[in-house]
């Protein structure tokens, strides 16, 4: 809804600026910032579902599947784990947290959160991976099953 409205004042602001014969500059950074924030709003996570043999974390736009028999380990975390983490290539904040990040405690890791109150660390051979996800223990319960 949000990029919905973004995407139409952009609009409504390219027009009406080639209407009233301001500067070329003017339209073009409006359609950028509208596409900008249509590509973060369509990257941004939108849940996790967990299949017979697949890890699926949902995107408005793709998403990101995982093999569970590559999984190793699964746990929750709390926000104090993520402190001093930094941005390697990721956005924070606006449509969730979501990339590639880096953490004196966790390493390098890759996020998809909504929140950061609720986190789940999955570790796959070789990849880490934080979600936010409702409901945690609910999907602990699902992932140690599958370690057994």
């Amino acid at each position: 809804m949000l990029v919905s409205a973004i995407v139409l004042i952009a609009i409504a602001l390219t027009g009406a600026a080639a209407q009233a014969g301001r500067s070329l500059f003017f339209a073009t950074a409006s359609v950028g910032l509208a596409a900008f924030f249509t590509a973060l709003f369509a990257l941004s996570p939108n849940g996790i579902e967990v299949g017979d043999e697949l890890v699926y974390i949902r995107r408005r736009w793709g998403g990101v599947p995982r093999h569970l028999v590559m999984l190793s380990s699964v746990r929750r975390i709390a926000i104090h784990e993520l402190e001093s983490s930094i941005r390697l290539v990721a956005v924070g904040g606006v449509f969730g947290w979501y990339g590639t990040f880096q953490s004196p405690t966790l390493g390098e890791f890759k996020m998809f959160a909504t929140r950061l109150d609720r986190l789940v660390l999955m570790d796959f051979h070789g990849e880490r991976i934080v979600v936010s996800v409702d409901e945690p223990d609910k999907l602990l319960a699902l992932l140690q099953v599958q370690l057994e």
